[in-house]
């Protein structure tokens, strides 16, 4: 809808017209995604505030595959988001349905600071695993995220850990494709 486009985009005056307009400020994607998590995704702090202020959505809602506003903010390396949804009050130890918790998302991003964020926040364990056994240092290996590597590793994650399948962080490396990771792990 134009409203989800403008939480999309974070498009704070847009999205405060359609809904002074009229739209369906509660209207969600096929996938379950609200406002909230647009504007989450979009990387405006100030579309996030505009949701969670008119009360279009509510805070802990869900996609079909479980994710919160929350965990779109930390996969997509939006950390002043990350920020006003814990003010908020958000679930910040919330899990996926398949086990991405705040720090495996914030290493997927690749965005170094978003995993510094979640790591001195203390929302996750440092060796939380997804349903997949990946942690978030075997997460940021998987996806070739060098400095996210860094700042897990320097954090003191288990460098040695194996995923469910046994997969080390130097064949996840591998399979990312980023040569540089591969020389990391």
């Amino acid at each position: 809808t134009a409203f989800l486009s403008a939480c999309d985009k974070g498009h704070v005056e847009s999205m405060q017209l359609l809904a002074k307009a009229g739209c369906d400020t509660a209207v969600i994607s096929d996938s379950g995604v609200n406002a909230l998590m647009w504007a989450a995704c979009s990387g405006v702090a100030s579309a996030v505030r505009a949701a969670l202020a008119a009360g279009w959505c509510e805070l802990e809602a869900r996609t079909t595959h479980g994710r919160t506003a929350l965990l779109f903010a930390c996969f997509m390396g939006h950390v002043e988001c990350m920020q006003v949804l814990a003010e908020a009050g958000c679930n910040t130890a919330v899990t996926s349905n398949d086990g991405m918790n705040a720090l495996v998302c914030a290493a997927c991003s690749g965005v170094p600071a978003v995993v510094r964020t979640a790591l001195a926040a203390g929302w996750c364990e440092l060796e939380a695993r997804n349903k997949d056994g990946s942690t978030a240092f075997l997460s940021a290996c998987y996806n070739g995220k060098v400095e996210c590597m860094h700042v897990l590793a320097e954090a003191g994650c288990n460098t040695v850990a194996k995923d469910n399948d046994g997969a080390n962080a130097l064949m996840l490396a591998a399979e990312s494709g980023v040569a540089a990771a591969v020389r990391t792990a």
